[in-house]
């Protein structure tokens, strides 16, 4: 037999009653105190886990409970009835630092690895699951919002347009993957020389890229890398894995189109997007790729985003350029790459 003192609550009225519970060894519980007097069974009982030496809680019928103090002695009689389980457990684990210390590390383990390969994983299947006219809509829309903010039409005369236009067409015409590509030119003093990749398959590429280039094979190596994004989803992977719970409200109803509140906010999330160095290696090796099939020398590639890099200036840094659509964040890694593999 045991014995604690408690505090009666009888679920109708905040007045606490000091009672004695009585726990026998015959699984019988007797509640006695002011003007109370009742018998339980324990298995019929709810005591609640051990939380540090905070006050436990055992839910008696009829919305009464009792609390008390006396954890120890609670953990006795679950243990003398076999009833002890998790409760035990538990307070095993929180009172042991180096249970806890285990417990943390694993917990930001998953997390990181969760963030790290799980979101991707996730951003991929949604992706490559959805049809190419949810990337239609995101394209058009986000075009005409960077047309009202950063661009300016195009000062390039009509030939080196149509020039480049049907070099694209060449490209494109081969690819069956559900887009709809087209390129389109704009002029814009704040982006400067660059050019990236809507879902949808459309590329835009500035006026200042092509006046820096000295080759037009060096801008179809860059049109190449813009289409390797395209092909690889990346500008839709990259706003799914910066909106997680839309993410894992699409892998749970296999619908992302009816999500309209992550359909309203992707425009302003590619906006800003750059794309990460997994990204960014994808559409390099699409564009090694290409070139190296087409017998269009690496270096050209190198050349340009060599060029690109030192027009990145401080100034346009603290001004944010840098934020602007950029699918080119550090250049250097990529230039060796490019130009090593064309030695």
């Amino acid at each position: 037999m045991r014995e604690i003192g408690a505090g009666y609550y009888d679920g109708r009225t905040s007045r606490r009653t000091e009672v004695r519970v009585v726990f026998y060894r015959s699984g019988e519980v007797r509640l006695a105190g002011p003007d109370i007097e009742q018998t339980f069974r324990l298995k019929d009982l709810t005591i609640s886990p051990r939380v540090g030496n905070t006050p436990r809680t055992i839910e008696l019928s009829g919305g009464a409970k009792c609390e008390t103090l006396d954890n120890d002695a609670v953990d006795a009689v679950l243990k003398e009835q076999g009833a002890a389980g998790a409760h035990g457990l538990v307070h095993r684990l929180e009172s042991r630092w180096r249970y806890v210390a285990v417990a943390l590390i694993f917990t930001v383990a998953f997390v990181w690895g969760f963030v790290t390969y799980g979101i991707p994983s996730l951003a991929r299947q949604v992706a490559f699951a959805v049809p190419p006219e949810v990337d239609d809509a995101l394209g058009s829309g986000t075009l005409q919002a960077m047309d009202e903010v950063f661009f300016a039409e195009s000062q390039l005369d009509a030939v080196t347009r149509e020039r480049f236009v049907k070099r694209f067409t060449t490209m494109t015409q081969g690819l069956d993957d559900g887009h709809a590509y087209q390129l389109e030119f704009r002029a814009s003093e704040e982006i400067g020389a660059n050019a990236f990749a809507l879902p949808s398959g459309i590329i835009v590429v500035t006026d200042e890229l092509v006046q820096i280039a000295e080759d037009d094979d060096e801008v179809v190596g860059v049109l190449a890398h813009e289409i390797g994004h395209v092909v690889h989803r990346h500008g839709l992977r990259t706003v799914l894995q910066d909106s997680a719970v839309a993410l894992l409200l699409a892998v749970m109803t296999g619908d992302i189109a009816s999500s309209s509140s992550l359909a309203a906010a992707l425009p302003a999330a590619l906006a800003h997007a750059k794309y990460s160095r997994e990204f960014e290696t994808e559409a390099d090796d699409y564009a090694w790729h290409y070139m190296r099939e087409h017998n269009i020398p690496a270096e050209h590639f190198a050349a340009i985003l060599t060029r690109m890099g030192e027009g990145e200036g401080d100034e346009e840094q603290e001004a944010g350029i840098e934020d602007y659509l950029s699918s080119h964040p550090v250049t250097a890694e990529r230039v060796k790459r490019f130009t090593a593999e064309a030695d």
